[in-house]
């Protein structure tokens, strides 16, 4: 049975266009152009500012949604010696039964033929690849002898990915291995010291995906490990979630001023019934922004910072555990009453077990 007190795409639209002046039960498409605008701008930013709050007064960070919580596994990939190289002038390798891959997902892959390390520029065929720079020697055709290795060294993380939670690690059999975190400066030393170690991953790092200008493309993270995988590890960790745009239809398309598309209504928010009205009020925080500055600055403000408090001390008390253990290890041989274990402790008006 579905929460009947979730709050939907319809009510926040009707909440933002009723403070604008629009008419709460108007339909998108009666609205204009510029007043489907200016709802969709509250929506939007509205959403970004609870999902990214800011402190609560006496507090120096922002709160960490626990519903906007994951996790995620990367399988790594053994290196790839099927076939040889025919092969190479210039940056071009010509390969003999091979099967390279040419989705793109190879393309920064490192290659290693003979004593020479390059990355992959690009991968035309199964059997052709461009370098990012040439060998210190050609190759002639040789009968198909040269062997070489394909490594993986770097995976894409999630479209949803908004930060790394704790350690990253790996079952070995008996028990989870923790990686080693480092920047991707460390990596590339790390790689230079010995640039053809193999074995199960020690080290890694999240790496930002090639950003260019092109302002269409979205934000996206990697994680490189080293030394170079020799087998298939399956790496787990926790992070943090960017969740999708609330104004969407039902093909995932972002609804437009013009009015095609147009929201799906029965959308609803990550945060459930019991945040719904702190994301109502963030909203309607940016629609006194837009148009009720002067005339009442900061009611819906304090509206809304009264409910964030609400919501993250409901967020905090509701995923604490009941009990972490005994603070002490009795080395002074003192005796203690166990039952005090249990009682909280309250610090900056927060309660903590």
């Amino acid at each position: 049975m579905a929460n009947t007190l979730n709050v939907t795409t319809l009510q926040i639209l009707g909440a933002v266009q009723r403070y604008m002046g629009f008419g709460r039960d108007n339909a998108w498409g009666s609205l204009t152009d510029g007043q489907r605008g200016d709802v969709l701008e509250c929506v939007q930013r509205g959403l970004r500012q609870f999902y990214a709050p800011p402190p609560l007064p006496g507090e120096s960070s922002s709160h960490e949604w626990t519903f906007l919580r994951s996790n995620g596994t990367i399988d790594t990939e053994a290196v790839y010696t099927t076939g040889a190289i025919d092969y190479v002038t210039g940056t071009a390798v010509v390969g003999a039964a091979t099967s390279w891959t040419t989705d793109g997902s190879w393309v920064g892959r490192v290659i290693k033929i003979k004593s020479d390390i390059r990355e992959i520029a690009a991968v035309g065929s199964g059997t052709t690849i461009t370098l990012d720079r040439a060998l210190s020697a050609d190759i002639p055709n040789d009968t198909d002898t040269t062997p070489y290795e394909i490594w993986a060294l770097v995976y894409d993380l999630p479209a949803d990915f908004g930060g790394l939670r704790g350690s990253i690690s790996f079952y070995d059999g008996d028990g989870y291995i923790p990686l080693r975190l480092t920047n991707e400066s460390n990596m590339r030393t790390l790689r230079s010291q010995s640039d053809t170690r193999k074995g199960v991953p020690e080290y890694a790092a999240m790496i930002n995906k090639t950003v260019t200008s092109d302002t269409t493309s979205e934000q996206a993270y990697q994680l490189m490990v080293w030394p170079v995988p020799d087998a298939v590890y399956s790496l787990r960790y926790n992070y943090s979630v960017i969740t999708d745009s609330l104004m969407e239809d039902a093909s995932g398309n972002i609804a437009e001023s013009d009015g095609n598309p147009a929201p799906r209504t029965g959308n609803v928010p990550v945060g459930g019934a019991l945040h719904g009205d702190t994301i109502i009020a963030s909203c309607l925080t940016v629609a006194e922004q837009l148009i009720d500055e002067f005339n009442n600055p900061g009611k819906m403000q304090a509206r809304y910072m009264e409910r964030l408090a609400a919501s993250i001390s409901l967020d905090r008390r509701s995923n604490r555990p009941d009990y972490s253990g005994y603070n002490g290890d009795n080395s002074d041989s003192q005796s203690f009453d166990p039952s005090r274990r249990n009682q909280p402790v309250t610090f900056n008006n927060t309660e903590y077990p």
